[in-house]
């Protein structure tokens, strides 16, 4: 007996539709990621800017 591999057009073309759906809910959240991946960069040399500032002026302090 042979097996039924066919399967209409309507069939695929939904199963089509939903494969696009999922790329871009997938591109949506990978634009999210690296939204946050560089938010997250500037927060990290934001605070080297702190730090860098405080040293300069703990060293300040020290010398008086």
């Amino acid at each position: 007996s042979t097996m039924k591999v066919h399967r209409s057009s309507k069939e695929l073309q939904d199963t089509i539709e939903g494969y696009k759906q999922l790329v871009d809910q997938q591109k949506k959240e990978i634009w999210e990621l690296k939204k946050v991946v560089f938010e997250n960069e500037q927060n990290k040399n934001l605070l080297s800017g702190y730090k860098k500032v405080i040293e300069d002026l703990q060293t300040r302090l020290n010398k008086k």
